[in-house]
């Protein structure tokens, strides 16, 4: 999840952030790439973190920053189960991962999530953690003093890992394309306004007077013909192109208000519409914050080369690929020297 304030891409205000991601991470989602992988990562990203959790001590402290729902502590005790490997979790939104709920009391134990809190001011001693891990998310605060933070809390010996959105990576392409479609679903003649204009109808068809009066009515008929037209849009928008989840969503969005409206009425269907335009609204922030803050090749090579020199030890940086091709994004990984 992003924090704050933003790093190299346009700044947002702290709320809209915040309630961006709040707003996402509240729906369930297990972590911020479900159009690529299911309810874990698998692939490259899976392959990155084995290595990285499987070096630690018996006994270790982690970190993970900008945790969102908890999937890299999620991987963690899928990895180690030794019960002194323990995990710290923090971001900037109320998160309350459902997972943690499922897990055995001991394993429970060993990790603590804590919501509300800023990359900026971790609320951690000095050199407390053997490993500090982030995934697409410390990128979104200020790089310099996240990674101020971040050298704080780590211990002398401790190593740190991130995978990092890469400008060209396909999360940052696909995000892209999702704002188009947005802007296209948002935008006047769009399907938020087709759909709005639907609403009062198809209130009136739930009962046979309503219906009698839409026969001759010129200004629902024309509603309707529009909806049709903009849904044959849609398809057309959507039919085997990246990015099309969000026009698919939308339409079924579409027809759950139609819904609302025949079964409780316009007023119903038009309060759960400007909900669903907050939740769009809240998406566009996320996609735009994603974009502008995923590092091109010398931001991600600058912080290799500062956590080289802060940790004395080896610091690798790769571009993650999946093996039919897609870029997933910068894997870093710094170790203290020897």
């Amino acid at each position: 999840m992003s924090n704050e304030s933003g790093g190299a891409g346009t700044e947002r205000p702290p709320d809209d952030r915040r309630g961006a991601w709040s707003r996402y991470w509240a729906r369930g989602a297990s972590h911020s790439c479900l159009g690529t992988y299911g309810d874990l990562y698998g692939g490259a990203i899976a392959a990155f973190w084995g290595p990285v959790f499987a070096v630690l001590p018996p006994v270790a402290r982690v970190l993970d920053v900008a945790t969102g729902n908890g999937v890299l502590p999620r991987m963690l005790l899928a990895c180690r189960h030794e019960p002194g490997v323990r995990c710290d979790a923090v971001d900037i939104a109320p998160v309350r991962p459902k997972w943690l709920g499922d897990l055995p009391a001991t394993d429970r134990a060993r990790v603590n999530v804590r919501g509300g809190v800023d990359a900026l001011a971790l609320p951690f001693a000095d050199g407390v953690f053997d490993l500090v891990v982030s995934q697409y998310g410390i990128e979104y605060a200020p790089l310099d003093r996240a990674i101020a933070e971040v050298l704080r809390v780590r211990s002398p010996r401790g190593a740190i890992a991130m995978v990092l959105h890469h400008a060209q990576g396909q999360p940052a392409k696909v995000a892209a394309l999702e704002l188009e479609h947005l802007a296209w679903l948002q935008g006047e003649g769009g399907l938020l306004d087709a759909t709005a204009a639907m609403l009062e109808p198809m209130a009136r068809a739930s009962t046979p007077q309503g219906r009698a009066t839409l026969q001759g009515d010129a200004a629902a008929n024309a509603g309707r013909e529009r909806f049709n037209a903009v849904q044959n849009e849609l398809a057309a928008r959507g039919d085997g192109k990246e990015g099309a989840d969000v026009l698919f969503e939308a339409r079924e969005a579409a027809m759950s208000l139609l819904a609302i409206a025949g079964r409780q009425g316009a007023r119903a269907a038009a309060s759960a519409l400007a909900d669903y335009r907050a939740e769009l609204a809240a998406s566009e922030t996320r996609l735009r914050d994603l974009r502008g803050h995923a590092l091109g090749a010398e931001e991600a090579q600058g912080l290799r080369d500062r956590l080289a020199a802060a940790l004395g030890g080896p610091a690798s940086l790769e571009e993650l690929r999946e093996e039919a091709g897609y870029l997933m994004g910068w894997a870093l990984r710094a170790n203290s020297a020897a």
